[in-house]
């Protein structure tokens, strides 16, 4: 069996893809897995246990460098390249035109793409016709894959190791208790403001928490005393290592949260721009606080009470 799945971005889409190559995975143990991803994704791909190869596409790069023959010629030969992997079966897992084109290109003999969001999506390969709007996304990438074969549709999670990355972060790490807080977000509707994430730290350190601060360098930095700030000092994978190593993860709308879910770290959500039944993190313990239009009418000592139940084991577990 050799299987593809494109998925290119963003981190906590290609996390939430995870289980696709996990169903593959146990009904082929021998399969030849492909993943075509953005390489500032890839690190959340497991490629010692779960997939073979990622296949990279620099889309970056080659947007920073679109006018050269040069780059026209890398594209090409990235997208041809998969032809030759001679693939049983292809899910798109993104729907945009740049993913259903990949897929096309691809030829699996059997494909499905999990929607379109644009003309050349909605026509190059066959889409899935399910509902959409009431099904978590974990749950439709699986919908997915079962139009290809008879695969699980339960979701697990093989991550990587990070063994190595734990060993690097350690010394920078508080001794304690670590509640880790993402500070940014994808799209600035997604963001929860830095002064409530301060106003959330301060609750957390009197609640007996160390705080750690992650983002990338393109994030705001908060300015309060006492949380250790590791923002646009990590690699993603430390990034991640971080997490697995917190007793609690805060977060956005963003990747870290589906980071934290997918390794099974307790995870508070903030949510309020985007439907959080259809995107929250897959978590056996976390709790979503939903601000029904946007993060920002969600308050610190809500986020803090989260946390507190949390602790209590009062998390809550999304129907399997």
């Amino acid at each position: 069996m050799k299987a593809l799945i494109v998925r290119f971005s963003a981190i906590g889409d290609c996390v939430m893809a995870v289980p696709v190559a996990n169903s593959i995975r146990e009904k082929y143990p021998d399969a030849h897995i492909e993943w075509a991803i953005e390489p500032w994704c890839a690190p959340v791909v497991d490629t010692s246990r779960l997939v073979s190869r990622t296949a990279i596409f620099p889309r970056d790069e080659w947007q920073d460098h679109r006018w050269s023959p040069g780059t026209w010629w890398n594209q090409l030969r990235t997208y041809t390249a998969l032809r030759k992997g001679d693939f049983d079966i292809g899910v798109d897992l993104q729907g945009q035109a740049k993913t259903a084109l990949c897929l096309r290109i691809a030829k699996p003999r059997k494909r499905i793409a999990i929607l379109g969001h644009d003309y050349l999506s909605k026509h190059l390969n066959p889409l899935l016709n399910i509902p959409r709007k009431s099904m978590h996304v974990v749950e439709a990438n699986l919908k997915a894959l079962a139009y290809l074969g008879d695969f699980s549709q339960t979701a697990k999670f093989v991550m990587p190791d990070l063994a190595r990355e734990k060993a690097t972060v350690k010394s920078k790490l508080p001794s304690g208790k670590i509640a880790s807080i993402s500070v940014g977000s994808g799209q600035p509707k997604k963001t929860y403001p830095i002064a409530m994430w301060e106003a959330t730290a301060k609750l957390l350190i009197a609640n007996g928490y160390n705080v750690v601060w992650l983002g990338s360098k393109k994030d705001q930095h908060p300015t309060i005393e006492g949380p250790t700030d590791l923002i646009g000092q990590l690699s993603l994978s430390e990034s991640m290592a971080v997490v697995t190593m917190s007793d609690v993860h805060l977060a956005a709308d963003t990747g870290s949260g589906h980071m934290a879910a997918a390794y099974d770290v307790p995870v508070v959500s903030v949510f309020g721009a985007t439907p959080a039944n259809v995107f929250r993190p897959y978590a056996k313990c976390g709790i979503v606080l939903d601000g029904k239009g946007s993060p920002t009418n969600i308050s610190p000592e809500q986020l803090v009470e989260a946390v507190r139940q949390l602790s209590e084991g009062r998390g809550e577990t999304l129907p399997h």
